[in-house]
């Protein structure tokens, strides 16, 4: 979309919109419509963060932009959908990850409600300059920088800086703009 003007923020909510708008004619034959239109809203959520961070230099010059998936199957398979976009001049690659993951190519990690409880998995993640997002309750308390949570029937995020900058992570004053919360 071309910049005619239109500030960030609402080119964010647009682009948001129109991916649950596109989707969500799908999920009304799906069996757990429901549960398909969260997952869905929330890889454009994913999908809109990839565009507003900076990974150190050691992450930069890549190709791919690597998203592991610790999630239910609806969750993963909403988050595929992402194999092939183009974000910051890299294409996406989603990974479902199921054994104890080697962290060291992933740029992105998403861990769904339940799957966070592994301690040594966010001290992996912080090493190796990865975003972690999840919808786990006090995600942002646990070590993880992105929190997704529901409020008044609508997908918000808060973002933890602490962990951001020990990541080495430099998140875009757009993206912080829109945060409910900042944990500094």
């Amino acid at each position: 979309m071309k910049d005619r003007g239109i500030p960030g923020y609402l080119r964010f909510f647009l682009y948001i919109s129109l991916f649950y708008i596109f989707f969500t004619p799908l999920s009304l034959f799906a069996r757990d419509s429901i549960v398909t239109s969260e997952c869905e809203l929330k890889t454009a959520y994913v999908y809109q963060f990839t565009k507003y961070v900076n990974w150190p230099e050691v992450k930069k010059d890549k190709k791919e932009l690597i998203i592991g998936v610790i999630a239910n199957e609806n969750m993963v398979e909403a988050l595929s959908r992402l194999n092939g976009r183009l974000s910051q001049g890299m294409r996406i690659v989603v990974r479902s990850i199921t054994e104890t993951p080697d962290l060291g190519d992933i740029d992105i990690l998403y861990l769904e409600k339940g799957y966070l409880t592994d301690d040594d998995l966010i001290i992996e993640a912080v090493k190796n300059h990865i975003l972690t997002i999840s919808d786990e309750k006090d995600a942002i308390t646990k070590g993880v920088i992105i929190e997704l949570f529901r409020a008044n029937s609508r997908l918000r995020f808060n973002i933890n800086l602490k962990i951001a900058d020990k990541s080495n992570l430099r998140l875009s004053s757009r993206l912080l703009s829109l945060a409910d919360s900042l944990v500094k």
